[in-house]
């Protein structure tokens, strides 16, 4: 099981090329040790001395290569075992017991490992590839016209090529699931970026913007007759940030900014931007009717997130909230660092709202005041004089 999770999960520093080799390699590699073990009994008790001192010297360095790889060693493994021991093992043994025997297959387990190969470069493994079928090519014509150097019967030659051929295709079997086991890695890994990404790319626009965006709409631009919008400033954190390192300061206000998002979430309402300690949120964008009433209830729901954030810091701050609602033009600009933003005349009129408002206290306009049910209590402060706006009518909720 654990060798398995091993395979299925090779360790961090092994990525790619590495990682497609190593599946192969870890299987391959204990494989080949029991299997020259076998041939060296086998070839000992045939009375086939030089084959069988041979395998002696080949047991020995798949062991070795198997122990290196274990400890991340590849070398041994692809340029001892692979590209040596394996063709010269079938060289030797076609040679010595003839072209029916069938040990020339075992060149081709080399060349089925040459894709994988992460230390040579593409041409390198082409040529390598051709050079040990040529090379097969003509040992195999050299035994067949010479036959084998050892007596060997017709059956013990079938029986030979019968284990060549089943050991041949449990490799080539071994290197088809390591690429299948790397595709699925690859595919696993493509997905957790692309989730990544999209999760980044949904908490930079909303989702139907996102997905105009991957449509490849261009301009993205939008008009909305009816829509509210939230500004909310803290009144005296400019003063408090002079006496904050920039790690307390971004810290706390990303501990109350991830208290609004929440709200914000909770709502259903659209986060458009923060500027500096300044947060502002719209409704009504996606068409909603009660955009106003979701707007405020956020409101009170973010003054009661800032009063919890501000007995957990000791701190002696004050939230301004100030709301408006009517026609907007909504949109994304920029190619790099885009940025899905709201302009108009309600914008300008939001921002006043709470820059003109009354400290811990949520200032509508009159056209927002219209649009909310009567569970809403709120009192007129009259007329106010709004910087580069006419006199507006203000209402103050209870």
């Amino acid at each position: 099981m654990k060798l398995w999770n091993t395979i299925n999960n090779p360790p961090s520093e092994y990525s790619g090329e590495k990682a497609r080799i190593l599946t192969a390699l870890w299987i391959g590699l204990p494989l080949g040790t029991v299997s020259h073990a076998g041939f060296l009994i086998l070839f000992w008790a045939l009375d086939y001395p030089v084959l069988a001192i041979f395998n002696l010297f080949s047991l020995a360095l798949f062991a070795f290569a198997t122990w290196q790889l274990y400890r991340g060693n590849l070398s041994w493994a692809v340029y001892g075992c692979i590209l040596f021991e394996l063709p010269a093992h079938a060289i030797l043994a076609t040679l010595y017991l003839g072209f029916n025997a069938g040990f020339w297959l075992l060149v081709f387990i080399s060349v089925a490992f040459i894709p994988l190969y992460p230390m040579l470069s593409r041409t390198a493994r082409v040529l390598i590839g051709i050079v040990l079928v040529l090379g097969t090519g003509v040992v195999a014509l050299v035994a067949i016209q010479n036959g084998s150097i050892y007596p060997v019967s017709g059956a013990l030659s079938s029986i030979f090529l019968l284990m060549n051929l089943v050991f041949l295709a449990l490799v080539v079997t071994i290197i088809i699931v390591s690429y299948d086991l790397a595709v699925e890695r690859a595919e696993h890994a493509q997905q957790l970026e692309y989730d990544r990404a999209e999760s980044i790319l949904l908490n930079v626009l909303p989702a139907r913007i996102t997905a105009r965006l991957k449509s490849h709409e261009e301009p993205i631009a939008d008009s909305h007759e009816n829509v509210s919008v939230l500004f909310a400033d803290i009144a005296g954190f400019t003063n408090l940030s002079r006496n904050l390192t920039a790690q307390d300061l971004v810290s706390s206000l990303n501990d109350l900014f991830t208290r609004f998002d929440s709200s914000v979430e909770t709502f259903g309402a659209e986060k458009i931007k923060t500027i500096g300690d300044a947060y502002m949120v719209a409704t009504g964008l996606g068409g909603e009717t009660d955009h106003a009433e979701k707007l405020v209830d956020l409101a009170i729901a973010m003054q009661h997130s800032f009063e919890a954030f501000r007995q957990k810091y000791d701190l002696d701050l004050k939230l301004r909230i100030g709301v408006h609602s009517g026609a907007v033009i909504a949109g994304v600009i920029g190619k790099q660092k885009f940025a899905y933003d709201l302009w108009g005349n309600t914008v300008n009129v939001a921002s006043r709202m709470e820059s003109e408002g009354v400290a811990d206290r949520i200032q509508i306009s009159a056209e927002t005041h219209a649009l909310l049910p009567p569970r809403f209590k709120a009192q007129s402060r009259g007329e106010i004089k709004i910087k580069g706006h006419r006199s507006r009518e203000c209402f103050l909720l209870d």
